[in-house]
Parts: C-alpha cells; structure tokens; sequence
C-alpha cells in the first residue's frame, strides 16, 4: 500500500487540475456538437434532409428567441434514445456512434452544463493514468512509470485535451487499455485475456477510426510476439472484434459520402515536404509547450533540444534498453498513430497530418517513452530533466490556466455583450455553422431577437432574406464566429445600406454593430 502513495497523490494533483479547468472553461463549436449530437440532435445534414420531429437542427426563417436553438443542446422529454443518437451520427458525423451513446448516458444523470461535459472526458483520463503506470511498470519500473503519471499529470497536451468534450480521453483510455492487455496477453495468455482484448478493441474501433492505427501496431506485435498466447488465438480475437464491428463499419462509406455542413474543411492533400516531416511534427505535438492553449516559441525551442538529448541518452542503453522488454510495442503505439493521419490522407486526399489532435492516440505512448528516457539516467540528474522539461512547459499551462474560451472561440464573453446592447427591438444575427449558432444562443443572457446565417446551408439570399429579418428592427449585432471560411454576403449588404455604429475582434469571434434605417424596415 505504501508504493501506491505516490501514483494516488500524482493522480489527486490531475484530478484538481483538471477539475479547476473543467469548471473554470466554456464550451466551443466542437464541444457544442458532441452535445448534441448525445442528445439526439443532428445539426450538419443538407437542409432538404432535416426532420424537425427527429430533433433535426432548422434554421429559422425569421428572428426567434435564443430557446429556440437551445432545445439543441439539451433532452427532450422523455429524451432520445440509442437509436436517434446513432442516427444523428450518421447524419452528421465523421466519427462512429460509442462516445455519443456514453455522453448521452452521463448527460440524463448529471445534466448538460458545460462542466458535466467536461467532467465526462476528465473520467476517462483520470482512468487512464492508473493504465499509464501499470504499463510503465511492467516495461522499466516504479521510477518509469511516476515519472510517466507526472507527465501525463502536467504535459499541456494531455491537460488541455482532457476537458475537451470529445471522444479524445475516452480513446487514451481504450487505448492504453488495449496496449496493457496486449502485454498480458503476451505474458500469460489464457482465454479470459483474448476476450477481453476483443471486446475492448472493439469499443476502440467504435470510439474513433484512428484507433484502428494503434490496434494494428497491437496486433502486429503479438504476431510478431505472441509469447504465452497463439497466433491462433490473437487471430481470433481480431476476428471476433472484427465481427462484432462488422455492423457499424459497414454503413461508413455512405455515411462519409455524405453531404454535411463542414465536411470539406480538411479536403486536399499537404505539400509533399509537410506530408514527409509530418510524423516527426505530430510526435513532437504531443510533447510540445506550444499549442491551441499559447506557449512560448523559446520554450519550446529549449523543450525540442532537452527531448532530443534524453533520445540520446535513452539509446546509449543499447538495443535492449531501447525496445526491449516490450518497449518496442511503445515505439509501435506511437509511430502509428504519428504515422497514421499521413497514410489516412493519402488515401483519403485529406490533410489530417497538419492537425495536431489526430495524432493524440499516441500520447500516452510519447509519455511513456519520454519517461523511459529520462529513467535512464542517474537519479539526480533525472529529476533535473524532469523538472527542466516540466519548466519548459510553464508558459503554456500559465496560458492554459488563465483561459476561458477554448480554441478562441468566446462564446460567453460575445453573448454577454451583444446580450448586454440589444432590446426587444434589435436583432442578435450569427453567421457561423449550427454549433457556432448554438454556442451564443446558451450563452446569450436574456430573451433577444436573433437569427442564423448558416451559409453552408444555402437558405438565406440577399436582399430578401434580410428584408424579412431586419423588419420592425432598429440596430443589428452581426457576430461571425466559426465560419468554415463561408463568406458573409449579409455583412456586405448591411455594410452597404446600413449604418455601422462599432465593430469589435474578440479573440475568433467579429462584431458589427449596425443602426437600421427607416426605409428599411
């Protein structure tokens, strides 16, 4: 009991960490559709496709009030069930349905505040670090695997994407879980063993498609390393994953075929240099002090250099230090999930590879192997990289903790302003995608007039459309927030034939503030 003292206390400090974060950030555009998608709510499908009755997101043809598009991100009662969930994914998402289902699930217990959604994500990394130190443990030892949870604790990666209310913490935790029974597998077999390993690469290949990247590394390493299991037996327990996902993975080429609101942001392939370098670009991603979060290039310069030494130091242990005792399935954990957006966008004409997130299946594994390094060396000067590397990431974490709007995106702070201007006779006009929509209307702190330009939609024309909107009106706060690079006609028309009062930048959100002329009501 006393060697668990220190991973409890490592895992008491993430868990406060993360709580503050949870509580003290809004959610954004991403988040906003986890959301409701979880509660049945399908906001990305071509306008000509929504069924109102089926919780489909309507763009209203004239101003409603915020309620209007908060029904959204809220249960309806008696609340949508599994099968209008999945349907909702199929309709709107990329990703397979397992998240939404469990988020659907924790929302009916402890609601669909920003925290609860958070928090949601936070379970599931705090349930990853006792995994993190298990297979830190069984690879190199006690030291390895604190030095794996501190970092995991700290790392600005692992601190920002743990709240963020997507399928991320839940896939670390899948993950993880797959790589620890894949080592059990191979050090004692046994049926029970393989059973489990199906049925939790099979909640994996539910949970994310890029999981399929770190099952493969999996799989691969068992063929290659069955030790106390058969190859027979790691056969049939792809197999039966296989199986068991058959039924979903079956409907995803007509499902990513698939018109939907953002479905092009990440067409096209990277240039051929950005294509080549980006393993090593996403790998030092999951190390790296600089992020959505802030950062400062310096730091991070020095952070780039002291990883680069503690590799150097980790290979003077030789072959055997380096992938031995199954620290090769680390190295396999990580290269493929750095290596998997590339192979994804080949095949795909996709640019997943620029995106640092898609590379978070590996992170535990990037940890894990930083840990390993820095185990290598003398006890003192381990503990001065240690704290050396964590100072690198000071910058980022100030950054990290001072935020309230994640990714940029300042839902509250816009709505409380607009909020704040508007009367009953003016109109709160967003253009952005349905979640951009959703995010000011839960945030917006009274009962205003407001409307949605969802140019992807291609309901709205000017004039007309803004005839109909701007009737009876005196001033209109145009808030363009999340676009998808979607021009803004609307904005040109009233710059044009009305008269701008102010405009502000906060952060990825623009306002203009315009007055109505008489003639145009």
């Amino acid at each position: 009991m006393k060697a668990l003292r220190p991973p409890l206390l490592i895992i008491a400090v993430a868990a406060a960490l993360r709580v503050f974060l949870a509580a003290r950030q809004d959610l954004w555009a991403d988040e906003l559709f986890s959301l409701a998608i979880a509660t049945g709510h399908s906001l990305e499908h071509p306008a000509s496709a929504a069924v109102p009755g089926l919780g489909d997101f309507v763009e209203p043809p004239a101003a409603v009030h915020p309620a209007a598009f908060r029904k959204y991100l809220a249960h309806e009662s008696p609340p949508a069930g599994p099968k209008r969930v999945v349907r909702a994914v199929q309709l709107s998402d990329t990703s397979p349905p397992l998240y939404y289902l469990a988020l659907a699930v924790w929302a009916r217990i402890l609601g669909t505040t920003d925290f609860s959604v958070h928090a949601f994500s936070v379970l599931w990394s705090l349930g990853t670090m006792p995994l993190i130190w298990l297979i830190g443990r069984r690879i190199a030892g006690s030291r390895e695997a604190l030095i794996a949870c501190v970092l995991f604790t700290l790392a600005p990666m692992s601190l920002y994407y743990s709240v963020e209310g997507r399928m991320y913490t839940m896939l670390w935790f899948l993950g993880a879980l797959t790589i620890w029974l894949t080592l059990r597998s191979h050090d004692r077999g046994g049926a029970a063993v393989v059973i489990s390993w199906a049925l939790v690469s099979t909640a994996g290949l539910l949970t994310h498609y890029f999981y399929v990247f770190i099952w493969a590394a999996c799989v691969l390493w068992l063929l290659l390393r069955p030790g106390s299991s058969s190859r027979a037996s790691v056969a049939g327990g792809v197999l039966a994953a296989l199986l068991l996902t058959a039924p979903w993975y079956s409907l995803v080429p007509g499902s990513l075929a698939q018109w939907r609101v953002t479905g092009g942001w990440l067409d096209g392939l990277p240039p051929g240099d950005k294509l080549i370098i980006a393993p090593l670009t996403l790998g030092w991603s999951l190390l790296s002090g600089r992020g959505v979060w802030g950062g400062v290039k310096a730091f991070d310069t020095f952070g780039a250099l002291l990883v680069l030494a503690l590799g150097l130091a980790l290979i003077r242990r030789g072959r055997e230090g380096v992938f031995g005792g199954g620290r090769d399935l680390l190295w396999l954990w990580a290269a493929a999930a750095c290596a998997g957006p590339v192979v994804f966008d080949l095949l795909r004409q996709t640019s997943t590879s620029l995106i640092s997130r898609y590379a978070l299946p590996g992170l535990p594994a990037a940890l894990l192997l930083t840990a390993l390094a820095i185990g290598s060396l003398p006890p003192g000067l381990g503990v001065g990289a240690l704290v050396l590397l964590v100072g690198t990431w000071s910058p980022g974490l100030r950054d990290l903790a001072r935020q309230r709007a994640r990714a940029g995106e300042p839902y509250r702070p816009v709505a409380a302003r607009v909020g704040a201007w508007a009367g009953p006779r003016d109109l709160v006009l967003v253009h952005s995608i349905p979640s951009g929509v959703l995010g000011v209307a839960r945030y917006l702190p009274r009962d205003v007039p407001m409307a949605a330009w969802v140019g992807q939609l291609g309901n709205r024309r000017v004039p007309e459309d803004l005839g109909t909107l701007l009737q009876g009106r005196d001033r209109v706060a145009l808030i363009r927030i999340h676009e998808v690079g979607e021009p803004a006609p609307e904005e040109e028309w009233l710059r044009a034939h009305a008269t701008v009062l102010a405009e502000e930048r906060r952060d990825a959100a623009a306002i203009v503030y315009f007055a109505v002329p008489d003639t145009r009501r």
